[in-house]
C-alpha cells in the first residue's frame, strides 16, 4: 500500500510505501505529494511561492540535491515525518485501566475490540497495544496481575480475538525502525502494520509548518 507520492527523476532510497514517480500524471491522487526539483513545480505551478514548501493543499515541493543539498535533505525528511505523523493522528489512543475503570466501562471496551472489522495485537513483555478501526487500546499486563486476573489466560483471549498477533521475537525489524525513526511509541506498530497490509484510502493534509517539525512532539509516552 502507498501512503504519499514523490516526483522525482533521481532515484530514492526509501521505504516501498512511497509511490516514487517520475511525472504528476503518475501520482496516486488523495495522497500527499513531494515534487523534488525547482524546474518541475515552476513548470506545474508558474505561480508558487518560492518560499513556501507547500504548493497547495496536499502538494510540497523542494530543491533537487544538486541545486540546494541541505534545503533539499531537511524538506525531504520534514515530508516523510509528516506523512507518518498525519496517519498516526488518525488513530485514538486508549489506555485500558483496570484499576480505574468500573465493570461498565471495561465491558464496552470488550464489546468495542470484538467489534473491530480486523485485530491487530502487538504484545511486549508488559504491555499489549491492540489496533483496530483506527483504535489502539493498551492493556497493563502488570496491573492485570496486581488485581488478581489470569494474564496468561487475557492474553490468550485476545490472541484467539485477532487476526495478527505479533510478539517482540517475531515482530518485522522494518516497524521497530519506522517508530524509531519517526520518534513514535511502540503503541503504534500494530496500527502501521495495519495500514501497510490493508488497502485503506490514507489522505494526509495536514499542514505541518516546516520550520516546526523538529519539535514537533504530537505522542506521549
Amino acid at each position: 500500500m502507498k501512503i504519499a507520492n514523490i516526483v522525482t527523476s533521481n532515484k530514492l532510497d526509501i521505504s516501498e510505501q512511497f509511490n516514487i514517480v517520475e511525472s504528476m500524471d503518475n501520482i496516486i491522487h488523495g495522497l500527499p505529494t513531494l515534487i523534488i526539483g525547482f524546474d518541475t513545480v515552476n513548470n506545474l505551478y508558474p505561480d508558487f511561492d518560492i518560499l513556501e514548501i507547500k504548493v497547495e493543499d496536499n502538494i510540497y515541493w523542494t530543491f533537487k540535491k544538486n541545486e540546494k543539498r541541505d534545503k533539499y535533505d531537511e524538506d525531504l525528511n520534514w515530508f516523510i515525518q509528516k506523512v507518518y505523523d498525519d496517519l498516526a493522528k488518525n488513530c485514538s489512543y486508549v489506555f485500558v485501566d483496570v484499576i480505574q475503570y468500573n465493570k461498565t466501562i471495561l465491558t464496552k471496551i470488550i464489546r468495542k475490540i470484538k467489534s473491530f472489522n480486523k485485530i491487530v495485537t502487538y504484545h511486549t513483555s508488559d504491555m499489549m497495544y491492540i489496533n483496530g478501526d483506527n483504535f489502539i487500546f493498551g492493556v497493563d499486563l502488570k496491573l492485570i496481575k496486581y488485581v488478581g486476573l489470569d494474564e496468561s489466560k487475557i492474553i490468550n483471549k485476545i490472541k484467539c480475538l485477532s487476526n495478527v498477533f505479533l510478539s517482540d521475537n517475531e515482530i518485522i525489524i522494518e516497524y521497530k525502525k519506522y517508530v524509531e525513526d519517526l520518534g513514535l511509541p511502540n503503541k503504534y506498530i500494530p496500527y502501521l502494520y495495519s495500514i501497510t497490509h490493508d488497502e485503506k484510502d490514507i489522505t494526509s493534509s495536514i499542514y505541518i509548518p516546516r520550520e516546526s517539525w523538529m519539535v514537533f512532539k504530537l505522542f506521549e509516552k
